[in-house]
């Protein structure tokens, strides 16, 4: 059971990394992904068209509708291919729900935490407080390390990857 949790968590995480990777013949290479070690809003890098009909845009490590952002300009949009696998993602049933008020400062600087454990980069916190309603806006978490997806309304509007903790000593 342990191997196939740690085989699954790692094609999520492979899927999630070719969903935001790659760059283009002629392109210049992709700003890194947000870090909680340097405070500053996340760099949208893509854009993803989902499949029912939104877009989104990426950094990385945060897939959010490109509608509550608004960016200044819209990035290049990924291969189709790439949102699909976003929309699986969004999609995944949770175990777990947390509202994103409810969230603890980690142990880190720059992060926060579920109670559960699920450690979250701090500048995605702060951007989705800053254009989500925080009484209406819940994160569906499974594991640790596992994709978080996050909900307003009952609708999936944003994912993004969890902070690695620390390992077992």
């Amino acid at each position: 059971m342990r191997i196939w949790r740690r085989v699954g968590v790692a094609a999520v995480l492979g899927s999630f990394a070719i969903a935001t990777a790659g760059t283009l013949a002629g392109q210049t290479s992709k700003p890194p992904i947000s870090s909680p070690s340097v405070v500053k809003p996340p760099t949208w890098w893509r854009a993803l068209a989902m499949p029912d009909g939104r877009t989104f845009v990426t950094d990385g490590g945060l897939s959010i509708d490109a509608a509550l952002v608004k960016p200044a300009s819209m990035p290049e949009k990924l291969p189709p291919a790439s949102a699909t696998v976003i929309a699986r993602l969004l999609a995944t049933p949770s175990e777990k729900e947390t509202a994103l008020v409810d969230l603890q400062p980690g142990k880190s600087p720059n992060t926060f935490s579920t109670k559960d454990g699920v450690i979250l980069n701090g500048n995605y916190i702060t951007l989705l407080r800053s254009v989500l309603a925080s009484g209406r806006a819940r994160l569906r978490t499974r594991g640790k390390t596992d994709p978080v997806v996050v909900v307003q309304d009952g609708q999936a509007v944003a994912v993004m990857m969890p902070v690695q903790p620390p390992p077992d000593k």
